[in-house]
């Protein structure tokens, strides 16, 4: 009977950081030097890795060498291996200053670009040595939390959002705990005839809108207000990213809903105002979710610790 292991005995598993440096740099040199082996070593085990993968892998393309298409898809997957062997042999006991550990997190863009601007001094105090990879929602999130290459995911605690990540809320397999709460709030151009003045309900639809939206297709918070109040409003752009929405209205006639947090930041940064929307919308509450088989471990305990101090900072 074939198990998981028989494919494992008939390979070199000494290959396999030899294969995440060549995938890293494309490069037979630069990962000899990175493995303190000769060329000759990672070139012959660079063939024995031709053969296992039937493709060549990496391929002379001028002066430098480039990945193959099965090679560019392989990396993702060698380097969540390689971080899951690292900390499977790491000592038991977690230490952050010490700790070299690539924490994987799948997040939406806005929760990235608030929390980690808040973490990142918080790392480089105490874990200058830890990586973040902050990968989209939603997805395959849920299943990837049950296979142990990832180890987090942040999202708005709605059942749409849940659903999107493969679980259910009321899944004893999950543990979650909300993390933020944010609301929102209508942002325009700061030169605007209407700058800080009242945005009224006619105003407001009869302006162009720039939109948040879901890559899944689904109803986000603010289309659904809008569907249960039968209101249509001028959609001129459509983007999948809250982060964007900002540099949009600048220099235009454009309205905006954004979560405030992001509003706040981002108004530091372009000319833009914030004023209450016509339209009620409900608090969005953050949820963060993990596997609850891994709930002691303590790294991961560590980084939602963490990931919770940094959300307090948030203005």
């Amino acid at each position: 009977m074939t198990t998981k292991v028989s494919p494992l005995r008939r390979v070199n598993m000494n290959l396999l950081p030899i294969l995440a440096e060549l995938l890293r740099y494309a490069s037979v040199t630069k990962a000899a030097n990175r493995l303190n082996l000769t060329q000759s070593t990672v070139s012959g085990a660079l063939r024995q890795l031709r053969e296992i993968f039937q493709d060549e892998l990496l391929l002379q393309k001028g002066r430098s060498m480039v990945l193959t298409e099965r090679a560019t898809r392989l990396l993702p997957d060698v380097e969540r291996v390689m971080d899951l062997a690292s900390r499977l042999l790491q000592s038991e006991d977690f230490v952050p200053a010490e700790a070299k550990t690539q924490f994987r997190i799948a997040t939406a863009d806005y929760v990235s670009a608030i929390v980690t601007s808040k973490l990142g001094s918080m790392l480089r105090e105490v874990a200058p040595s830890i990586t973040l990879n902050l990968v989209p929602t939603p997805g395959t999130s849920g299943k990837e939390l049950q296979l142990g290459t990832l180890d987090l995911i942040i999202c708005p605690n709605l059942d749409s959002n849940w659903r999107a990540c493969g679980i259910s809320q009321d899944d004893a397999g999950f543990g979650h705990e909300i993390v933020m709460q944010d609301d929102f709030v209508g942002i325009q151009w700061s030169g605007h005839p209407s700058h800080e003045k009242t945005v009224d309900s006619d105003e407001y639809f009869a302006r162009p809108h720039a939109m948040y939206c879901r890559t899944d297709g689904q109803d986000t918070i603010e289309q659904e207000v809008l569907n249960q109040l039968n209101l249509t409003q001028k959609v001129q752009f459509q983007v999948p990213y809250f982060t964007l929405l900002p540099q949009l209205v600048v220099g235009t006639d454009l309205i905006s809903l954004v979560p405030r947090s992001l509003a706040v930041k981002y108004s530091r940064m372009y000319s833009i105002s914030l004023f209450q929307p016509p339209i009620e919308l409900p608090r969005m509450d953050l949820v963060m979710i993990w596997l609850r088989s891994r709930e002691a471990h303590d790294d991961l305990a560590w980084l939602r610790q963490t990931i919770s101090e940094a959300a307090l900072k948030i203005e």
